[in-house]
């Protein structure tokens, strides 16, 4: 009987780890007003910065939203606003000598296959996953002084929106050179 149970939850207690951290913390489509974050109204607000294209990243250090998961301490949770609209949710770990971006998206979104024989520390690229209402990437890559992890959440209700706003990205980044 024991056995059996175990059996039974095993997956539930595997996966509740990559649960644990619901950094999505409010819904696509609302406006950066209704971020509320509990247990935060003593701290310093958490950035906002507009830029020349439209919108607008709010900045939440993760151990602000998941305080008990500290697998994912280090992170930061950015929140894309393009006409006061929640358009993209994005987890960026710069310079972590570690692979614990992977580790969670592969629990909660799903497993993709690495070059066999290559430690998961050293692959570099990029994975998609479309799930529900969301279009999911996972990127892994070289920056400046190391390794950066990369997830972006956009849903599809507002995926010609980041199109827009990424093209006007790419144009100015091409004008820069």
């Amino acid at each position: 009987m024991k056995k059996t149970l175990l059996i039974l939850l095993f997956p539930i207690l595997i996966s509740s780890s990559a649960l644990a951290c619901n950094f999505k913390i409010s819904n696509f489509g609302d406006n950066k007003e209704q971020v509320k974050l509990s247990g935060q109204e003593n701290k310093p607000q958490n950035v906002l910065m507009p830029d020349q294209f439209g919108g607008e990243s709010l900045l939440i250090p993760i151990e602000d939203i998941c305080k008990d998961d500290k697998s994912l301490w280090g992170t930061l949770v950015v929140h894309l606003y393009i006409d006061n609209k929640l358009s993209q949710i994005q987890l960026y770990r710069p310079l972590k000598n570690d692979s614990k971006l992977m580790d969670f998206a592969m629990k909660k979104y799903g497993k993709f296959n690495l070059p066999e024989g290559l430690p998961k520390s050293k692959w570099r690229g990029s994975y998609q996953w479309e799930i529900g209402n969301d279009y999911i990437q996972y990127i892994s890559t070289n920056i400046h002084d190391g390794h950066a992890e990369v997830i972006e959440i956009t849903s599809k209700l507002y995926a010609d929106v980041m199109a827009d706003y990424n093209s006007k990205v790419g144009e100015w980044l091409d004008s820069r050179k």
